[in-house]
């Protein structure tokens, strides 16, 4: 999605809904034509072109001018997000069990009650998640360029841990068993990795970033 600003909310039917807010339809003058900057068609009437594959719903920018959009998914359905371009705003999602998949440039992300796993990379804009409780099928990772992550997990969260910051620090008030050298001290790994486990360890979590501070704290 370009030059969006996007809220992806989970709910509890099969249907996708999609609002518009601040939506600047074609000019009249522009009646029977269509624009030549975007391939996409509008088959929504809101700026936006969706399509069905199979299982698969795409959601598209079908036009150039700026938007806001809420989009109201099934609660256990897995979110694939790209951001089209360097103008877009905040992103935020909620309430989803299944797969989160972000890729995104300028925008900052927000993301509340969602279990994962949780795939998200950004360049210029930090990203929040809040867990509910982390999915111990397959991995997570969040890689920030210039901006903080922070991470919320219940306390009793078990995984396996690397982390690291280039130029940054990494705060936890989590438990954190490091692994120990021949001399019985907690060992760090080379350029600035902490490698621990939580609860015994569990499912991998993989957190990155260059030039911001990593905060993993417990749900309160």
């Amino acid at each position: 999605m370009a030059s969006s600003e996007v809220k992806i909310v989970g709910h509890n039917s099969d249907e996708l809904v999609i609002e518009a807010n601040n939506y600047h339809a074609p000019p009249a003058r522009a009646q029977g034509l269509k624009p030549l900057y975007n391939a996409a068609e509008d088959n929504t009437g809101i700026g936006l072109s969706v399509n069905r594959e199979g299982n698969v719903l795409t959601v598209i920018k079908a036009q150039k001018g700026s938007g806001k959009y809420t989009i109201r998914v099934p609660n256990k359905a897995a979110i694939s997000y790209t951001e089209g371009n360097w103008e877009g705003g905040d992103f935020e999602l909620a309430d989803l069990d299944g797969a989160i998949e972000l890729k995104l440039n300028n925008s900052r992300a927000e993301l509340n009650n969602v279990a994962g796993p949780v795939i998200a990379n950004s360049t210029n804009g930090g990203i929040q998640v809040k867990f509910k409780n982390l999915n111990q099928q397959k991995p997570s990772s969040i890689s920030v360029v210039n901006g903080e992550i922070d991470i919320t997990l219940p306390a009793a969260t078990k995984a396996n841990w690397k982390l690291r910051s280039i130029n940054g620090e990494v705060y936890t008030d989590f438990d954190m068993a490091l692994p120990k050298d021949k001399s019985d001290l907690q060992k760090i790994a080379g350029s600035n990795t902490v490698e621990g486990k939580t609860n015994g360890g569990g499912v991998e979590m993989n957190v990155y970033t260059i030039n911001s501070d990593i905060f993993i704290r417990k749900s309160k």
